[in-house]
């Protein structure tokens, strides 16, 4: 079985999270959430999600709702959306209190 094949029958399983990615799972909720109310208090419309964010999105609510049940497993796309939409959340933030946009992320892996 060649690397490439081994890696496409497991993507998507559900592995154990790392006590980080649950923090930032956590974390990523409370921000987005703030930043939601922040976003619709100082423009005066809900914050829209860009379409190219959408499937991060999905795949971030599911991994978050969950977390919230005390299921704390997650595929690695899930990690990935995860970290996209955190990223998005920090430059959208900035933006809006007209800071500079942060430097890019530089994410430690665990594998």
């Amino acid at each position: 079985m060649s690397k490439d094949n081994g890696q496409a029958i497991h993507t998507g399983r559900l592995l154990p999270s790392n006590p980080d990615y649950i923090a930032l799972c956590q974390a990523v909720e409370e921000k987005f959430k703030l930043l939601f109310n922040t976003y619709y208090n100082m423009i005066g419309e809900p914050l829209s999600v860009p379409v190219s964010l959408n499937d991060d999105m999905i795949r971030w609510r599911q991994m978050a709702v969950r977390h919230n049940r005390g299921d704390f497993r997650n595929s690695d796309a899930e990690i990935k959306s995860l970290r996209n939409i955190a990223e998005w959340t920090l430059v959208v933030n900035a933006k809006l209190h007209n800071q500079e946009k942060p430097n890019t992320m530089v994410w430690r892996d665990y594998d």
